[in-house]
């Protein structure tokens, strides 16, 4: 995934005016005039499930794409491999999104092995170590827990959130929140007590971890070997906050007391506010404008966290909805249809933002970015001469996507639904 520059802040932490320069050419590109269509959504989901089942390979699972920063060919991992994918057509068959099927079980065995091979061959120095739900066996094992459960698997699944208890907390992708994403969802599919527990050991740990600095109260990535105070949902402080946000129930009256103070006020101290809206740089530094905007940097992501906040101030509302403003103006990415970081997760937005807000122009919008996501899909499916086979970059995360334009219901994949 890209990661962009960060910036220095204003003395006394508040919002800072940024130029249009924010809206950077050519990591953009213009809506397509295509009005929404349900029957062609409909009919694009079943198309990208259909084409994925047909290139499943048991012993090799799919072709890497050339988009993938190199990912190759039979790739197993939740974000760019064989694991999300097939969670993604499971669920989109599960929730009778499409027709087509196809029975997994008899390679999770092979996937496993090879998810576990690859972490610890392929990861950074001492990641191996860590229970990753996006690129370890903690989010296959998940997977594995969905389709054929076992007690075992469970036990697999805790081990790996265990091991971050004594760990760097890191971020989401590789450490201690994606577990207790894990755990919020293992509670969901077996009903055991033990979830919990973990989930507030480790919500103990996240918010003691907290720093006070001139930007807000931040949490330090240590990262790919550097410490920076990352912001945006997959490696910083939103991703840091989502477990806290959908675990809202097991914290404690002071945790969320806690919580629902140090958001906003982080939230604010990082924007940068211009006549088109609000962004949010990568990192909290603020040397100049941020240059992205998009769900794994910026103002979607920013927006796709937090307005699942269970708590509301006007200020906060204002800003995530200034945000989604931002989101509109920059137009869908040129980067592909995907979700990390590709029109269908800026889409994501405007589905959030319709559920907190009941303003139906949000559902406008996040259908018109679909009918540009289904154009991007089909010329890069021409373009490369296959579709893109992964969950968080990929068309099965677009064919989610879809389908919650089509609901207008938000559920964001491994997020808020597994």
């Amino acid at each position: 995934m890209t990661l962009a520059c960060g910036l220095d802040m204003s003395e006394d932490g508040s919002a800072q005016e940024a130029p249009s320069g924010m809206i950077v050419a050519g990591r953009h590109c213009a809506l397509t005039q295509d009005a929404w269509s349900e029957l062609a959504a409909r009919a694009v989901i079943e198309e990208i499930a259909a084409d994925a089942i047909a290139q499943f390979d048991p012993e090799t699972f799919w072709p890497g794409h050339p988009s993938d920063d190199g990912v190759g060919d039979g790739h197993a991992s939740f974000y760019t491999g064989a694991a999300g994918v097939i969670w993604a057509l499971d669920y989109l068959h599960r929730i009778g999104a499409t027709s087509v099927a196809e029975d997994f079980r008899p390679v999770l065995p092979r996937l496993l092995e090879r998810t576990i091979a690859a972490f610890e061959n392929n990861s950074p120095t001492d990641y191996g170590k860590h229970g990753s739900l996006l690129k370890g066996d903690m989010g296959a094992a998940l997977l594995a827990m969905r389709l054929a459960p076992t007690s075992s698997l469970a036990d697999l699944v805790h081990r790996r959130a265990e091991a971050n208890i004594g760990l760097p907390i890191r971020e989401l992708m590789w450490g201690m929140p994606g577990s207790m994403i894990a755990a919020i969802h293992m509670a969901e599919m077996t009903g055991e007590t033990r979830w919990r527990g973990m989930f507030e050991m480790q919500a103990a740990r996240l918010l003691g971890a907290l720093e006070d600095t001139p930007q807000g109260q931040l949490w330090t990535q240590d990262l790919y070997g550097e410490n920076d105070r990352w912001l945006g949902p997959v490696h910083g402080f939103a991703g840091n906050a989502i477990p806290l946000l959908h675990g809202w129930d097991w914290l404690t009256p002071t945790q969320q007391a806690q919580v629902a103070g140090f958001v906003p006020a982080t939230l604010a101290a990082n924007a940068w506010q211009s006549e088109m809206g609000t962004n949010w740089s990568a990192r909290s530094k603020r040397a100049r404008p941020p240059a992205y905007c998009q769900h794994c940097h910026g103002a979607p992501g920013m927006v796709t966290t937090f307005a699942d906040a269970p708590f509301a101030s006007p200020e906060l509302d204002a800003l995530l909805v200034d945000a989604g403003r931002f989101t509109w103006a920059a137009g869908p990415l040129t980067k592909g249809s995907g979700l990390c970081h590709g029109t269908g997760g800026n889409g994501y937005a405007f589905l959030k933002l319709y559920r907190r807000t009941n303003d139906p122009m949000w559902l406008d919008r996040a259908r018109q970015f679909a009918m540009t996501a289904i154009v991007q899909y089909r010329g890069a499916q021409v373009a490369v001469g296959r579709g893109r086979y992964t969950l968080w970059t990929g068309d099965v995360g677009l064919a989610i996507y879809l389908w919650d334009c089509i609901t207008g219901e938000p559920r964001f994949p491994t997020i808020d639904v597994f």
